[in-house]
C-alpha cells in the first residue's frame, strides 16, 4: 500500500480499477497475458493459483512442491477453531456458503497467521545474512528480548508433526533438481538450532515454518500467506461444514450445556449465596 486516494489517482488520469491480472472483454478472457482457453486443461490449481499472485510460471515440480503445502494445510480436525466454527454455523440455519465464510473469517493472526509471521523473518534474514553473518543469532534476540514467539516451532499437539517430514522431503526431491535453493529451508534449520540451543531443550519446526520456508523458496509474497492458507484451510473447512450440515444436527454451540464447562465469573445478584 503507497496510501495514495483512489480519488486523487483517477483525478489525475488513472483509471477507477487498475489491474495487470486480467482483462474481461465479450467473448474473451485474458489473465496475465494468456487466454483462458490456453489454461484450461493444460495448468494444475497451483500453477493457476501461482500465475495469478506472482505472474510466473512455476515447473511441474515445483507446483508439486506447492500444492504438497495446500495439501498439508487443508484439515485439523474440530480442534482447529476456523473448522469449529464452520461446523457451528452449518447448524444455524445459514447458507451453505455462510458456513464455509464462517470458517474462512476466523482465519487471522492467531489462527493462521504464523506462515506469513515466519515468511516475513526468512525473507528478512536472508537479506541481512550477505552483510551480517549473525543475522539468525540477532534475530532471534530481538524476539526473545520483546517476549515473542519465533513464528514457525512448536505446536500445542504435535512434537514430530508428520506433515513436517513429509514436506521435507519432497523439497528435498525439488532442490536435488536444482528448482528451488533450500537456502530458505536452511535459514529455517539455522533458527532451529539457535532457539534450542539458546532454551536448552530441542525444538521443532512445525507446518507453518516449513510451509513458509517452501512458499520463500517460490518467491511468494508474505502478506499473501493468510489468502493462501485461506485456500488450503478451506477444503477442510468445506468438508466439515458439508458433513456437518448432512447430519442434520440443529445448534450446536461450542461446548455441550454441561454446568462446569462455562462458569460465570461475574457480580452475584444481592442476598444470592456464592457458589
Amino acid at each position: 500500500m503507497n496510501g495514495r486516494s483512489a480519488l486523487e489517482h483517477y483525478k489525475n488520469g488513472g483509471a477507477w480499477w487498475e489491474t495487470e491480472i486480467s482483462d474481461i472483454k465479450k467473448n474473451e478472457i485474458v489473465l496475465r497475458g494468456k487466454r483462458v482457453e490456453d489454461l484450461i486443461g493444460n495448468v494444475s490449481y497451483s500453477q493457476m493459483l501461482y500465475f495469478l499472485l506472482v505472474g510466473k510460471d512455476l515447473t511441474e515440480a515445483q507446483a508439486a512442491l506447492f500444492e504438497s503445502v495446500l495439501v498439508a494445510g487443508a484439515d485439523h480436525g474440530p480442534r482447529a477453531p476456523s473448522i469449529a466454527a464452520a461446523r457451528m454455523a452449518a447448524t444455524c440455519g445459514v447458507s451453505f456458503n455462510s458456513a464455509v465464510a464462517t470458517g474462512i473469517n476466523m482465519l487471522g493472526d492467531i489462527h493462521g497467521g504464523a506462515v506469513e509471521g515466519a515468511m516475513a523473518l526468512l525473507y528478512k534474514t536472508k537479506a541481512e545474512i550477505a552483510t551480517n553473518p549473525n543475522a539468525v543469532a540477532d534475530n532471534l534476540q530481538l524476539f526473545l528480548a520483546a517476549g515473542e514467539k519465533l513464528p514457525g516451532f512448536g505446536h500445542q499437539l504435535h512434537d514430530h508433526d508428520p506433515r513436517v517430514n513429509r514436506l521435507y522431503e519432497v523439497s528435498q526431491q525439488v532442490i536435488h533438481n536444482g528448482e528451488i535453493s533450500g537456502s530458505y529451508l536452511t535459514i529455517l534449520e539455522k533458527y532451529r538450532q539457535a532457539i534450542s540451543e539458546q532454551k536448552k531443550r530441542t525444538f521443532t519446526i512445525n507446518v507453518d515454518g516449513i510451509s513458509a520456508a517452501i512458499q520463500c523458496e517460490l518467491g511468494i509474497p508474505a502478506e499473501a500467506a493468510k489468502g493462501v492458507f485461506a485456500l488450503s484451510r478451506g477444503m477442510g473447512i468445506v468438508a466439515h461444514a458439508y458433513e456437518e450440515l448432512k447430519q442434520g444436527s440443529l445448534i450446536k454451540g461450542p461446548c455441550p450445556n454441561d454446568a462446569h464447562l462455562v462458569r460465570y465469573t461475574g457480580e452475584v445478584p444481592e442476598n444470592e449465596p456464592k457458589e
